[in-house]
């Protein structure tokens, strides 16, 4: 008796086994149909993408950026975008230049950087000796490092109380 359920058993997990090995084979039948349509798609979307780059890649590096497209699309478009930026100039740029260089008329010579005709004379301007800022500076400096001596702080310390004592309020 329990010969016989046994048997009866083991043909219902055989067949039971048969069609799932049956079903597994189907759907991975499907999913190599459908790798095939992915891979076809995505070297169809790389040949358009180089196709829309033709201007900034070169006919012998087509088979490199094909690869890039097809590894990371994303970082590859990229690259490509600032290539074409730095071959073409935005046409803001352009608009903006060209109102500029019209608005100059063409008699303007250019202002030169320096003309010694109305520079100041050397001996001709009087400086006074409060008046520069370098004393100042010296006044200040020299203050620290005597404020710095006698209270024991930092150079810094002193120096920015150097700066109140001396009225220079930064």
């Amino acid at each position: 008796m329990a010969d016989e359920v046994k048997g009866a058993a083991g043909e219902g997990l055989d067949e039971r086994v048969k069609s799932l090995e049956e079903a597994l084979s189907l759907e991975k039948a499907k999913n190599e149909v459908l790798m095939e349509q992915v891979l076809k798609s995505e070297n169809t979307l790389a040949e358009k993408d180089l196709d829309g780059f033709a201007d900034v890649i070169p006919n012998e590096d087509r088979a490199f950026w094909q690869g890039q497209l097809l590894e990371n699309r994303e970082s590859a478009v990229g690259v490509l975008n600032r290539m074409r930026e730095r071959v073409t100039p935005a046409p803001a740029a352009k608009s903006e230049a060209a109102p500029a260089a019209l608005a100059v008329p063409a008699a303007a010579a250019p202002k030169p950087l320096h003309n010694r005709e109305v520079a100041p004379r050397p001996g001709s301007v009087q400086v006074t000796p409060a008046a520069t800022p370098g004393d100042q500076a010296a006044k200040i400096r020299n203050r620290a490092q005597e404020l710095a001596r006698l209270n024991g702080c930092s150079f810094t310390v002193a120096f920015r109380a150097a700066e109140q004592e001396l009225g220079d309020n930064r």
